[in-house]
């Protein structure tokens, strides 16, 4: 286990991960988490890009459409 003091970023809070902890956990610099807190414990993962995919779709197809959902909205 390390032991690693948060650090002011900002107006946020940080913490740098040591190397060998990113690299147990298939991180690299650069890479899109998913941070969560389970039972008072952070959690930290690789972000599934499946949502951010899909909002992506969403907004193409919001900007491609617009007139017609405005038309049937009314």
């Amino acid at each position: 286990m390390h032991t690693i003091k948060l650090t002011k970023v900002g107006n946020a809070t940080g913490l740098t991960l040591p190397r060998d902890v990113l690299s147990a956990a298939g991180l690299q610099h650069g890479d899109a988490v998913a941070v969560e807190v389970r039972d008072g414990h952070i959690e930290i993962a690789k972000a599934d890009d499946t949502y951010n995919r899909a909002m992506e779709v969403g907004r193409r197809f919001s900007a491609r459409y617009r007139r017609t959902m405005d038309i049937l909205s009314k």
